[in-house]
C-alpha cells in the first residue's frame, strides 16, 4: 500500500460502546485510503483507578500519572480497548493490528514538568506503522509510548495522533470524539487559526480535554498536514465536518 494513510484518532463513546465502535469500524471499512487509528479511553480509565481506590487527577486537560496509574492505563489502554477496536476492524472487512506507542519504540517523549510519567511526543519512529500497512493492515495505536529513560509514560491520544501525522507526512489528521468541534462562547467554530489557539485557552474560551486537542491540532498544521479537523462522528470517514484547524497566519481567531 502505497499512497500516504490519513491519522484518525477516537475517544468517547467510539471506543467503548460496542455499537458506535461497530459504526466507526464498518466507516472504515469503506475507505479506500489506508489509515492509522489512534485511540483515547480517558473515561474508563478513570473508572478503573476509581474502582482501583485512587483519584484521577487532571491539570491542562493532561492526567496526572504515576507508575501504579501507568499499570492501569496499560490494562485499559493497551489491552481492553486497542484489542476491542482491532477486532471490530478486522471484523468489518479493515484488517487490523493493534500496537502501542512503546511498541519498536514508535514514540519516545520528554517529560512533561509536574505531572510525573506524562509526555510530550519527542520523536518518532514510524518503521514499524509502514510494514503493516505495507501488508494491507490497518495500525491501531494505544497512546502509552516510551519516556527518555525507556520506561512508559501516559501520552495524551490527540499528541500522540498529531506527532504520527506530522511523522508520516499525512495529507489529513482527524480528532473524532463525543463534541461536535470547538465550541466557544458564541457557539461551534468552523474554522480555528492555529496561531490563535494560545489565546483560545488563555481567554478561558476552551478548556479541560479541548486544550490538549487544539494545541496538537497546531502543531499538525504548523508541520504541513494539510487538513485537521476536530468533529464528532456522523458515520462517515470522508466527510467530515467540525473545526478545520489551519495554519493560514492571516486567518481570523474563529468564523
Amino acid at each position: 500500500m502505497s499512497a500516504t494513510p490519513w491519522v484518525v484518532k477516537v475517544g468517547g463513546r467510539l471506543v467503548e460502546d460496542p455499537a458506535s465502535r461497530m459504526r466507526l469500524a464498518l466507516a472504515a471499512a469503506a475507505l479506500r485510503e489506508p489509515m492509522v487509528l489512534v485511540h483515547g479511553g480517558g473515561d474508563r480509565v478513570s473508572r478503573m483507578q476509581q474502582q482501583l481506590g485512587r483519584t484521577p487527577r487532571f491539570v491542562d486537560g493532561r492526567r496526572v500519572t504515576d507508575f501504579e496509574d501507568l499499570e492501569v492505563l496499560e490494562m485499559v489502554l493497551c489491552g481492553v480497548i486497542n484489542k476491542a477496536l482491532s477486532r471490530d476492524l478486522t471484523a468489518a472487512g479493515r484488517p487490523a493490528v493493534g500496537i502501542a506507542g512503546t511498541d519498536a519504540g514508535l514514540v519516545t517523549c520528554d517529560l512533561v514538568p509536574d505531572l510525573g510519567r506524562v509526555g510530550r511526543p519527542r520523536r518518532v519512529q514510524s518503521a514499524a506503522l509502514a510494514a503493516l500497512l505495507q501488508a494491507g493492515l490497518t495500525p491501531v495505536v494505544a497512546p502509552v509510548s516510551l519516556g527518555p529513560d525507556g520506561s512508559p509514560v501516559n501520552l495524551n491520544a490527540d499528541e500522540c495522533a498529531a506527532a504520527l501525522a506530522v511523522a508520516l507526512q499525512s495529507p489529513r489528521l482527524l480528532l473524532l470524539s463525543d463534541v461536535e468541534g470547538v465550541r466557544v462562547e458564541n457557539g461551534w467554530c468552523g474554522e480555528v487559526a492555529g496561531h490563535a489557539v494560545e489565546a483560545l485557552v488563555a481567554s478561558g474560551e476552551v478548556t479541560g480535554g479541548m486544550i490538549p486537542k487544539l494545541r496538537a491540532a497546531a502543531v499538525a498544521t504548523r508541520a504541513g498536514v494539510r487538513e485537521v479537523r476536530i468533529a464528532g462522528f456522523d458515520g462517515s470517514l470522508a466527510a467530515v465536518g467540525g473545526t478545520r484547524v489551519h495554519a493560514d497566519p492571516g486567518g481570523a481567531l474563529h468564523a
